[in-house]
């Protein structure tokens, strides 16, 4: 949710961000690939209100319309970042940010045309606000640039549902998990992004306390060896 008198602002980040990772070492282009990276990652996150509804569509506040339009200039900076810099904006809908549930997404694909902006979506992320990842990855196929991998604790979530509790502070409970541990079908994932055709680039996440992140590489290690295991 963006105030009006941070819009400029806002543009400068973007020439920041963009001035910087057109610089990084470019990534291989695979066939079949939309975009080529970088991308330019746009994700609304860090408000009280519904950071603490992370995950309950039901009880999350919705942005006003007003608050919705200012929600939409996401098309000013795509539409900057990609005539100045050549870098493709994606959508990212994040827990605890006014982009997250399946409404608020739905409404976002009416008003933002892929032309402009496509979407990374995360499959732990649509989990986690009570959507199917696997239903929303299909659904979502013609708009999808850029995947991230997560996996969900059934246990330590069905727990942290019954808490008024923000999203990372879920996350520093174990609520995420490596990939193959947890309750999200990752069989079922790879053989839809064969039928989609998908190229594009996956990002493999674990978010974690910073306070406990001794076993981050062997976790990493463990999801990236079960995913070439089922095929990936």
């Amino acid at each position: 949710m963006v105030a009006e008198s941070n819009l400029e602002h806002l543009v400068r980040q973007v020439d920041d961000i963009c001035s910087l990772i057109i610089k990084l070492p470019p990534s291989i282009q695979e066939e079949g690939q939309q975009f080529p990276t970088p991308y330019l990652v746009l994700i609304d996150w860090g408000h009280n209100e519904r950071d603490y509804t992370a995950g309950h569509p039901d009880d999350a506040k919705r942005l006003s319309p007003e608050g919705w339009n200012r929600m939409t200039h996401i098309r000013i900076w795509a539409e900057h970042a990609w005539t100045k810099y050549g870098v493709r904006s994606v959508v990212h809908p994040h827990d605890g940010g006014y982009i997250e549930f399946k409404d608020e997404i739905k409404k976002l694909m009416q008003e933002i045309p892929h032309e402009i902006a496509g979407f990374c979506l995360d499959t732990g992320h649509l989990y986690y606000s009570k959507m199917d990842p696997v239903q929303w990855l299909m659904d979502c196929a013609n708009r999808l640039d850029y995947i991230h991998f997560k996996d969900i604790n059934l246990d330590n979530y069905q727990k942290v549902m019954t808490e008024c509790i923000r999203f990372f502070d879920a996350c520093g409970k174990g609520v995420i998990c490596f990939v193959g541990q947890g309750i999200i079908d990752y069989k079922s994932i790879n053989r839809l992004l064969k039928e989609i055709d998908y190229h594009g680039y996956i990002t493999v996440e674990q978010e974690r306390d910073p306070r406990n992140c001794d076993s981050s590489l062997r976790d990493v290690s463990q999801s990236f060896a079960y995913l070439k295991n089922i095929g990936f």
